[in-house]
């Protein structure tokens, strides 16, 4: 085997001792025929980009210069090579687990393994940042596989938070990728959708492909619950006791504004929003998520 490859192996075996769901998604993924990160995260940016003093003029494109007197090089794949960000929301929402004891961040965490090897696989970069009201941690993106082990140790040790303050921590990240790439933001979103699409908009400036996976649990979908119960706020709320059938309709349209807004806003800034249940199959997330194309 190539030192490549064990290398590949013992991350795998750490997926398999932190995340085993990580794990069996990864070589769910595989064996199959999504092997590529790159097919559906990648920012596929320019084949050209404008001369700059120093580079060797062998590589400038003169078949550009002739239509557009502009002067453009060949950009070779080493300088198109994926420069991704997994944004994991650790507020205090995210701990919800409903009736599966698998909480919204367990999940969260878990995919963000998932996608950081794949992407490292294959020579990308990938950092980490996890938020609640703020950033907590920032893990620069890198290609070695020793920054993998470190942001799975990262993510194992990962709780919940705090209050939500995705809006302020996406605005304060913005002006710290100061080059093209990727930002996957894994979240509940449970936050007002103008502030998020308001941070959302600044990283589009900053010319990051963004991708929102919304992670949300069945329970919250569904809200199944008994006549009177007791709620239990997550991020500082008082424990309310209501009688869930008479605010079901209310709950289910209130819902379904939250994400009929967030769904528009993203639409319409060219950000992409996908939601993820946490009873569903990890592997068959992964792949949903491959199979999308840049972010138009």
């Amino acid at each position: 085997m190539s030192l490549q490859g064990d290398v590949h192996r013992q991350v795998l075996e750490r997926l398999g001792n932190v995340f085993v769901s990580a794990r069996q998604a990864v070589e769910s993924v595989l064996s199959g025929q999504h092997r590529s990160v790159r097919r559906g995260l990648s920012v596929e940016f320019a084949g050209h980009r404008p001369y700059q003093a120093g580079d060797d003029i062998r590589r400038l494109d003169w078949l550009v210069y002739a239509r557009s007197d502009r002067y453009d090089v060949r950009v070779h794949e080493e300088e198109t090579r994926l420069r991704a960000t997994l944004i994991v929301d650790a507020s205090g929402s995210m701990g919800y687990a409903g009736s599966s004891g698998r909480s919204k961040l367990d999940h969260a965490k878990v995919l963000a393994a998932a996608l950081g090897f794949l992407m490292v696989r294959q020579s990308d970069s990938v950092g980490l940042v996890t938020f609640d009201r703020a950033v907590r941690d920032h893990l620069p993106p890198a290609t070695t596989m020793g920054n993998l082990l470190v942001m799975l140790d990262r993510l194992e040790a990962l709780a919940p938070g705090g209050e939500t303050g995705i809006g302020a921590v996406l605005s304060s990240l913005a002006p710290q990728l100061t080059r093209r790439g990727l930002v996957i933001l894994i979240t509940d979103a449970f936050d007002d959708p103008d502030r998020i699409a308001e941070a959302l908009s600044l990283l589009r400036y900053r010319k990051q492909d963004v991708r929102v996976l919304q992670v949300v649990d069945p329970l919250e979908q569904s809200f199944p619950f008994p006549a009177v119960i007791s709620f239990r706020g997550l991020e500082g709320e008082p424990t309310i006791t209501l009688d869930a059938d008479r605010i079901r309709g209310y709950y289910h349209e209130s819902l379904a504004a939250h994400r009929r807004a967030l769904a528009e806003r993203c639409h319409a800034i060219g950000v992409q929003l996908e939601t993820l249940r946490t009873d569903e199959d990890l592997a068959l997330s992964l792949i949903r998520i491959l199979m999308q194309g840049p972010a138009t």
